[in-house]
């Protein structure tokens, strides 16, 4: 399981739920690991309007890391926060850097289809961490697309709103105890099809 946290404050709401969830999968026997976004250099794409292949592209920065990720991983965890009712600058990056993990390909009828070029399929977890948003329809609209680019299977959403309320979503017993169980089931399920998360 591979969790991804695209929030540049680490330790602090969206961190904490993504580690809860892998600590969960780990409390399974699950292997784990954790990308920050924000400690990659990862350049925007600059639209060069041809593919990459046999490549996901023609930079080499720390997208190799992510591209590896959606290469060997059974589970995708996915954090971010709110930015604009949508997701972060960081996140966003990663997305807009994506746009070679399918290719389109002439069938012999003359008709053209999608194709993924990462063979694996795997199950996704989204986290959302907001304060005064309510409304995930641009941010649940945005990663079904990438999902669905990287051939990820968006099995769960955790929405977590009022974050900054109070002693803040971190300290939330209830949330904390609930990300952990969703690694953990999420370890269950994958150890179960095919040994290894």
């Amino acid at each position: 399981m591979v969790g991804v946290v695209a929030s540049p404050r680490k330790g602090m709401n969206t961190d904490t739920f993504v580690t809860k969830v892998l600590e969960g999968a780990q409390s399974m026997g699950a292997t784990v690991e954790k990308i920050y976004l924000n400690d990659l250099e990862i350049k925007p794409c600059q639209a060069c309007s041809k593919s990459p292949a046999p490549a996901f592209c023609f930079y080499n920065d720390g997208m190799e890391k992510i591209y590896k990720a959606l290469e060997t991983a059974d589970v995708m965890v996915i954090g971010t926060p709110a930015y604009y009712y949508s997701i972060s600058a960081q996140l966003k990056l990663v997305i807009d850097r994506s746009n070679c993990l399918v290719e389109m390909v002439k069938l012999p009828d003359g008709k053209v289809e999608f194709r993924h070029r990462i063979a694996k399929k795997k199950k996704g977890i989204f986290i959302w961490v907001s304060d005064f948003s309510r409304n995930m329809d641009l941010a649940l609209g945005m990663i079904s697309l990438w999902f669905k680019d990287a051939n990820i299977e968006l099995t769960e959403v955790f929405a977590v709103t009022d974050a900054d309320r109070g002693e803040g979503a971190k300290n939330r017993v209830e949330l904390l105890h609930k990300a952990f169980e969703l690694g953990a089931s999420f370890a269950r399920v994958s150890e179960n099809q095919n040994g290894s998360v």
